[in-house]
């Protein structure tokens, strides 16, 4: 009964997964595409939404093959006691990695943009203990906040939205200019900022409703998620001319800096204060997933204690010597990681699927 009780709805479902998806990229995307697919960046961004969407449909295929058992439960069973134990430590050291990531993406844009004398790891710090007095109840809580807080995104997108009116749409004319093999590099770079469909692996068992349903929910969630970075990074290229995106790291604050109103004169700051609410709620589910995973596959009771520990190695991680140059390779190199951990490695786990149905109706 308490299983029942603690279970997530749809409509929840889909906030935690729009809250885990957007996050930090949010202010980097339009110049992370651009460097490699042009102005047709924002195709790449669909493109990379289409693959997310097909992503979702593997992933769905193999998690109603076990309803009621996470991805750490079942794939033991599925690919063996020692692939299926390594395949979760790696999802495992995939979720603490990204939360590090987004961490330390976070803590450069706050530094340089609000508190540039503020000690970095006393930005990490107070955004990792907020995000653990979350990240340690159970998933009902997190989703309940994460649909209330879903309300700032209301803002961020008519706050996006209004440049629209003052730039130039020809900017991203010609279409197709850069050509297909750039989106395609575009696209990979895109992969990691729409990274968060996969924590259906882990929270399956804890929805309500029918297999179709839960497909449905995360497919219309996706492409909300997707057609938000696409009006991003279009806003951004109408703004801005090619030669100035080429030098912005962060073209969403500084387009938003060009605007001022009667009531905020720094439409900048505004954004950044509702971007942090949204950034936590994406480091908080990575947490929550990663933890979950540790207390499933070492069968720990107490996964308050567990939750700090990785709140703990995400922290130290984050607080490792690095700069922007660093965070960019690093950020290249974890999109590769990405893909093979959310596009690559479900294919095979697919194909395991269908086989031991194969067997099982044979037998």
């Amino acid at each position: 009964m308490s299983v029942e009780k603690d279970r997530i709805s749809k409509k929840q479902l889909a906030f935690f997964t729009i809250q885990t998806a957007i996050g930090e990229g949010a202010l980097t995307v339009p110049y992370s595409v651009y460097s490699e697919a042009s102005m047709d960046g924002w195709i790449s961004m669909l493109l990379a939404g289409f693959a997310s969407h097909l992503a979702i449909i593997l992933i769905w295929m193999i998690c109603r093959t076990y309803p009621k058992k996470t991805m750490i439960e079942f794939l033991p069973q599925m690919a063996g006691k020692f692939a299926g134990h390594l395949i979760s430590v790696l999802y495992i050291i995939y979720f603490i990695g990204i939360a590090s990531v987004v961490l330390m993406n976070y803590c450069r844009i706050i530094n340089a943009w609000i508190f540039p004398t503020t000690p970095k790891w006393v930005i990490m710090t107070l955004m990792m203990v907020t995000s653990y007095y979350l990240a340690k109840e159970k998933l009902k809580i997190i989703a309940r906040f994460e649909t209330l807080v879903s309300i700032l995104l209301i803002i961020i997108i008519i706050l996006i939205i209004f440049p629209f009116s003052k730039g130039n749409p020809l900017y991203i004319f010609p279409i197709g200019q850069s050509g297909l093999s750039n989106m395609m590099k575009g696209m990979r770079e895109a992969v990691i900022t729409l990274a968060g469909f996969e924590l259906l692996l882990m929270v399956y068992p804890q929805v309500k409703g029918k297999d179709g349903e839960i497909l449905k929910t995360m497919l219309i969630s996706y492409t909300f998620v997707t057609l938000f970075y696409v009006i991003i990074i279009l806003s951004c290229f109408m703004f801005f001319s090619p030669l100035e995106l080429k030098i912005i790291p962060e073209p969403v604050l500084y387009m938003l800096k060009a605007f001022s109103f009667r009531i905020v004169e720094r439409s900048d700051l505004l954004f950044l204060s509702l971007w942090v609410v949204i950034v936590m709620t994406s480091i908080v589910n990575y947490v929550f997933l990663a933890s979950t995973g540790i207390t499933q596959i070492l069968k720990i009771d107490n996964s308050s204690k567990v939750t700090l520990l990785v709140v703990a190695v995400c922290l130290l991680l984050a607080l490792l010597p690095h700069n922007f140059l660093f965070i960019s390779k690093l950020n290249k190199w974890f999109s590769y990681f990405a893909l093979v951990m959310i596009y690559l490695i479900p294919i095979p786990l697919l194909l395991m699927t269908i086989l031991r149905g194969r067997r099982k109706a044979i037998e």
